[in-house]
């Protein structure tokens, strides 16, 4: 199973962060590589869920994203489509005025064979793609 983890500080709530990172309408902003999401009707309650693809080396990779935990701090999600596992976003009060966010992607490619020949890039594709969305959602929860 393939691994990313990836953090950042920022001056920012909980709160703020939060709904970021659970409003559709701002997902496709900060979210690298993402240009539209389709979310059920109850999103983001436990057991919803949220479609949509990312572009990796122009290639589509297609997502559902079904709600595990969402509560404060917490944000996590079952992913099923061109990669299956899991993905959680933390949140942790630093004081001050600032916060850690963590996201962590632990998925297996689909493909056999193809999935594991694809995974070293994979990893290093969605890992800069994790960077940005972080970066992303530090300027916009900061106000840049």
């Amino acid at each position: 199973m393939a691994k990313i983890h990836e953090s950042i500080e920022i001056k920012a709530s909980i709160d703020t962060i939060h709904a970021l990172l659970t409003t559709p309408k701002k997902i496709v902003l900060w979210y690298d590589g993402v240009d539209a999401v389709q979310p059920s009707s109850d999103y983001p309650a436990v057991n919803s869920s949220i479609e949509g693809a990312m572009k990796i080396l122009a290639v589509e990779l297609k997502a559902k994203q079904t709600v595990l935990e969402n509560k404060p701090g917490l944000l996590s999600y079952q992913l099923e489509g061109m990669a299956n596992g899991t993905q959680a976003w933390r949140t942790t009060d630093l004081g001050g005025g600032k916060v850690r966010l963590e996201v962590d992607t632990d998925f297996n490619l689909v493909g056999g064979v193809f999935g594991k020949l694809a995974e070293p890039m994979a990893i290093q594709m969605l890992g800069a793609s994790a960077r940005k969305s972080l970066e992303n959602i530090k300027k916009m929860a900061e106000g840049h």
